[in-house]
């Protein structure tokens, strides 16, 4: 039988601490290239619906070009048919009077009675037989405010025409004078609006024939539409359609009807052309996002090959003493690995002539080293635990959270210079991701509900500084506030981005110079004064300019997202349509006027709060403040859990930990005396945050309770909890705990004052 000693266990699995740290860039990593190829597909759509649109409005003005051209025309028999000469039946002279009008040129003048027999045509003399025609036999559509004919083969010319004509009176009898000129009189349509590089644009008549077109009109005129394009004519006056042209080409074909002659305009966007471009903008997002990748890559390593390094170091240090080696004093950087290191140097010096105790003492540092060594694995552990709940947003936010106050904890050991501006460098980092994080939530109408009472009197001056550097010195920037204004409840961030984006429209208005005024007063509206706006107390945040102002029709569709007067690629058409929403979100809404020339007012009517607002929230606190009091942190991610007690044990606080709501309430129940609770909203468990909240203000009324969430939710089933949002400031939240606890404590009555007495 085989002795213990000769008895040896497996080894077990281990895993570097750079495998580690490149195990978490990549889990970071992956988010963001998720989100970038959705960015990316984003802009591919939104690259293809801006170039049809920029086709349909072109479609459309064409259209109403093509019927100014008839109108011309059509203008033009009206005065020819008060001649006294054609009222009065003088048709040879009425013959020489319209001769004379189109001498020069390729238009003919023709007057016809009801059955069509021409009496007058100046192609041909005064007095020789004329035919019948039947041009106006079909195509003319009674409705429309124009008469004009579909193409037909001059029977004089043998040209491809088309004709305008208007009723007439002659010595008593009903006529019809009309005027034919050839379809080549339309291709100034195009010379006069000339369309962008690779646009097809052409002309035709109500049965869909070519009459005018951007290639080869000469080769194309008279041939008819495509079977899919007349179908799809049959069935609206506007459209689009995925067709091919008549050279084959595969194409976008965006129609357009002329209301008043019933002709249409076709603008065809080559289905290649539009890919490509699309394509690009796709493609230069992804480059984009792939060297954001790629820098935060070696960043990442960098980062790492400076903990590891030490590490290695540590270990050289260790075999050099096992071998009886004297070790040399040097400093790595990172003070866990300096204190281990000085201790391996003090028990080398010892090792001559204190066998002992260098015995002794290289066994603490082994075990120190161990321990610190099973903190940093834990500590991984916790990190890759915080990535596993929520959503994107909720997971992303308590990596962030995790970065944050270990990156304070870090400062706050480190005593290196170079340390700190690296850890610096890194809070500043989180920063940018967590601001980034909030701007993707917004575009996706999914935002952390950040709502809270704010006094204005304090928002709105501190905004204007930003307002003034946002849209220049050369515009006069004002603000003025009524005395007295009411309190609102409403997200601060969501309400600033709707200052600024109705600032920065107001300085596109003003093109660089002229009066930007912001006013903010408390208005009663009684019910039926302010359209969707029920009768109440209202702050109206209004924002004037003097610049070009809008036309009635820009003004009924202003709030319309992805709506925008600016040339493509100057403007989203997002700016006033967050402003309405954020308005119509806190119950009120938004009002617009504006004339041209004169300038924009747009107004932010914001329901009065009788709520408390939270000055806490506007004061940092003091570097090195110390706390008081027990707080319990209920937290489900367990990284976020240990690192936020171990920051608030340091600020002073004594800190209790619960991962769900319901052991929370367990604790509570069980007779642990605490003094605020800080809670997560989003938890496993049958209750949230929220339902926590609500419970306590049953059971302890008197006991605080601070809400935190980076996940897209809202808490209107609370509305007087205060909410912070993750990734949050250790300091500023330990601020805001002790600020709670001074308000329920203040609540309290005074010391001998009568209270009711206890139940038995």
């Amino acid at each position: 039988m085989p002795s213990a000693a000769a008895v040896t266990a497996p080894p077990l699995r281990s895993s570097s601490i750079s495998g580690k740290l490149k195990a978490m860039v990549w889990l970071m990593v992956l988010p963001t290239l998720l989100l970038s190829m959705m960015a990316g597909v984003a802009v591919f759509q939104t690259e293809q619906r801006a170039a049809i649109n920029a086709a349909m409005e072109t479609a459309e003005a064409l259209s109403l070009v093509t019927d100014r051209e008839m109108a011309v025309r059509s203008a033009m028999l009206q005065a020819l048919s008060i001649a006294p000469s054609l009222a009065e039946g003088r048709l040879d002279q009425f013959h020489a009077e319209a001769r004379r009008l189109v001498a020069g040129s390729a238009s003919t003048i023709a007057l016809t009675r009801e059955d069509g027999q021409q009496m007058i045509n100046t192609r041909v003399d005064w007095g020789v037989a004329l035919p019948k025609t039947s041009i106006f036999r079909t195509g003319v559509t009674p409705n429309r405010p124009l008469m004009v004919s579909d193409l037909y083969t001059g029977p004089h010319d043998k040209r491809l025409s088309f004709a305008v004509r208007v009723p007439v009176t002659v010595a008593g009898q009903p006529m019809r004078l009309g005027l034919g000129s050839p379809v080549t009189d339309l291709q100034q349509i195009f010379r006069q609006q000339p369309l962008p590089k690779g646009w097809l644009g052409v002309v035709l008549d109500s049965q869909g024939y070519v009459a005018a077109r951007t290639l080869d009109p000469d080769k194309r005129a008279g041939q008819r539409a495509s079977a899919a394009m007349l179908e799809a004519m049959a069935k609206a006056d506007r459209g689009v359609v995925e067709t091919k042209t008549l050279d084959g080409v595969p194409v976008f074909t965006v129609f357009a009807r002329a209301p008043d002659s019933g002709w249409l305009v076709l603008i065809g966007l080559s289905r290649g052309q539009l890919a490509h471009t699309a394509w690009m903008a796709f493609g230069v997002t992804l480059c984009v996002s792939f060297i954001f990748i790629v820098v935060a890559t070696l960043v990442a390593r960098r980062i790492g090959g400076s903990i590891v390094r030490p590490l290695q170091g540590l270990r050289d240090d260790a075999l050099a003493m096992g071998s009886g080696e004297r070790v040399q004093a040097t400093a790595s950087g990172l003070e866990d690995v300096d204190i281990v290191q000085r201790a391996l140097v003090a028990a080398s010096e010892e090792r001559s002539g204190h066998e002992q105790r260098m015995r002794a003492e290289i066994e603490a540092a082994v075990a120190q080293a161990r321990l610190a060594q099973e903190a940093a694995l834990r500590s991984q552990k916790l990190e890759a635990l915080g990535r596993l709940t929520g959503g994107i947003a909720h997971d992303f936010n308590n990596l962030l959270q995790t970065m944050t106050t270990g990156l304070q904890l870090a400062k706050k050991l480190s005593a290196d210079p170079r340390a700190d501006q690296a850890l610096a460098a890194c809070q500043r980092a989180t920063a940018k991701a967590s601001q980034l994080t909030r701007q993707l939530l917004a575009f996706g109408r999914q935002q952390v509900g950040h709502e809270s009472v704010l006094d204005l009197r304090e928002q709105l001056p501190e905004l204007m500084e930003l307002v003034r550097g946002a849209v220049g010195s050369a515009i006069d920037s004002s603000l003025e506030m009524e005395d007295g204004l009411w309190p609102v409840r409403t997200d601060p961030v969501q309400l600033e981005l709707a200052i600024l984006n109705l600032a920065l429209n107001a300085r596109d208005a003003l093109h660089g110079r002229g009066r930007l005024t912001i006013r903010a007063a408390n208005r009663q509206v009684v019910a039926g004064e302010v359209t969707d706006l029920l009768a109440g107390d209202y702050v109206c945040i209004t924002v004037v300019d003097d610049g070009d102002g809008m036309t009635q029709d820009q003004m009924a569709h202003a709030f319309e997202p992805f709506f925008t007067t600016k040339p493509v690629g100057q403007g989203t058409g997002l700016g006033l349509a967050q402003v309405y929403a954020l308005a119509r979100a806190t119950g009120g809404t938004a009002t617009l006027n504006s004339k041209i020339g004169l300038g924009t007012e747009v107004v932010l009517w914001l329901p009065r709060s009788l709520g408390r607002t939270r000055a806490l929230e506007a004061q940092a606190p003091a570097s090195g403040q110390r706390y008081g009091g027990t707080v319990l942190l209920v937290e489900d991610d367990a990284s976020v859990r240990e690192l936020t007690a171990q920051a608030l044990e340091d600020l002073g606080f004594s800190v209790m930990t619960a991962p769900t709501a319901d052991q929370a309430l367990d604790l509570l129940r069980g007779g642990a005396q605490v003094d605020v609770v800080l809670s997560d909203i989003v938890m496993p468990g049958t209750r949230s945050g929220v339902d926590l909240a609500r419970t306590l203000k049953v059971l302890k009324p008197t006991l605080p309770v601070v809400l935190a969430s980076g996940h897209p939710v809202r808490i209107e089933e609370a509305p007087d909890v205060p909410l912070v949002a993750k990734p949050y400031d250790t300091d500023q939240v330990a601020a805001q705990l002790a600020a709670a606890m001074d308000l329920a404590r203040s609540s309290l009555p005074p010391a001998g004052a009568s209270a009711p007495a206890a139940a038995d």
